[in-house]
């Protein structure tokens, strides 16, 4: 990817963007001493300890792998655009660590707490085709195109998860599929120019939407930022739909 420094603009501070990485659905790659697993989009959550949990498949043979012994290993997170670009990988995310397979009482327990807060209905399936292992960072290192940032351990914790994290798939597929002179309607109104060629939607927070304008001489992402930071899945769409010049009628 070649990012444009023209047009970064204000975005997520480096612990909140890797943050969001977690609360997206992501591949992750574990490494241990001497093996590579590979984990199809697992649920994973930050817990008030700091301790990163997934949720992995029964009889998974990451599971094999841990025992029931703690483990040192580094998890990659592959944060995935969910249209299908040219290059798809948004940033990567590694945390080092311990990794611990939790019996499912534990498991329950650390369930509850999380649940308080984040109603994830995936976490009601430990013991039931799902087992939680808990990860113990020391290292968190997160690589985008604004730069590779090492992250204190305490920071990461603190930051807060993006709010529209897990609807970002089916908004940026809906603008994709449905809205493609929308797309069109918000590079041309762009403050700035933008490259030739077709608008995809590559990335959407609460700051803001970024495109992907893939060329001849590579990928340029621009980032176009909403007036203010939205709170409701309806301001994203307020902003969505401003930006484009359009009356905001319906959701994202």
């Amino acid at each position: 990817m070649v990012p444009l420094s023209t047009y970064q603009h204000l975005a997520p501070p480096p612990a909140e963007r890797a943050r969001s990485v977690l609360g997206r659905p992501n591949p992750v790659t574990v490494t241990t001493r001497d093996h590579a697993v590979h984990l199809d989009e697992p649920a994973c959550h930050i817990h008030p300890n700091g301790s990163v949990s997934l949720l992995v498949p029964d009889r998974h043979l990451l599971l094999e792998r841990i025992g029931r012994h703690t483990t040192a290993a580094t998890v990659e997170f592959t944060d995935t655009a969910p249209v299908p670009l040219r290059d798809r990988t948004r940033s990567l995310l590694w945390i080092s660590g311990t990794l611990t397979r939790l019996d499912h009482p534990t498991a329950r327990l650390r369930a509850l707490r999380v649940l308080r807060e984040d109603p994830d209905e995936r976490l009601l399936d430990i013991g039931h085709g799902r087992t939680m292992v808990a990860l113990e960072p020391y290292l968190v290192v997160h690589s985008d195109t604004d730069g590779c940032h090492l992250l204190r351990t305490d920071e990461f914790v603190r930051a807060r998860t993006d709010p529209f994290g897990r609807r970002e798939g089916e908004w940026l597929r809906h603008l994709e599929e449905d809205h493609p002179d929308v797309l069109h309607a918000m590079a041309v109104r762009s403050p700035e120019p933008l490259p030739p060629g077709r608008p995809r939607p590559l990335g959407v927070d609460r700051y803001g939407i970024t495109l992907r304008f893939e060329g001849p001489e590579g990928d340029v992402d621009a980032r176009l930022p909403f007036s203010r930071p939205a709170d409701t899945p309806h301001d994203v769409a307020a902003e969505v739909h401003g930006m484009a010049g359009l009356p905001h009628r319906c959701g994202p």
